[in-house]
């Protein structure tokens, strides 16, 4: 069961760190680029989406994988609130 708290704690600023940490990049991510071109992979696509079910947001691994950019992800993840 997801709590309010861990739905709450979700921000375009959460998203853009995790993401950070998934690519171990220092650099700043332009949030309408690719995100392949920072070094995304596919696990890193399935390890978000796994958290984000766990977050009760579902966006799967192809959803997640058609449009890799912060603000699509976001886009995303803020329709499903």
């Amino acid at each position: 069961m997801t709590t309010l708290t861990e739905t709450a704690e979700l921000s375009p600023e959460w998203l853009a760190t995790r993401v950070l940490s998934l690519i171990e990049d220092e650099t700043e991510i332009d949030p309408t680029e690719n995100l392949v071109l920072y070094g995304l992979d596919s696990i890193s696509v399935m390890t978000l989406s796994s958290e984000l079910k766990q977050r009760g947001i579902e966006a799967s691994f192809d959803e997640l994988a058609r449009e890799p950019t912060l603000n699509a992800w976001w886009a995303l993840i803020a329709a499903r609130r």
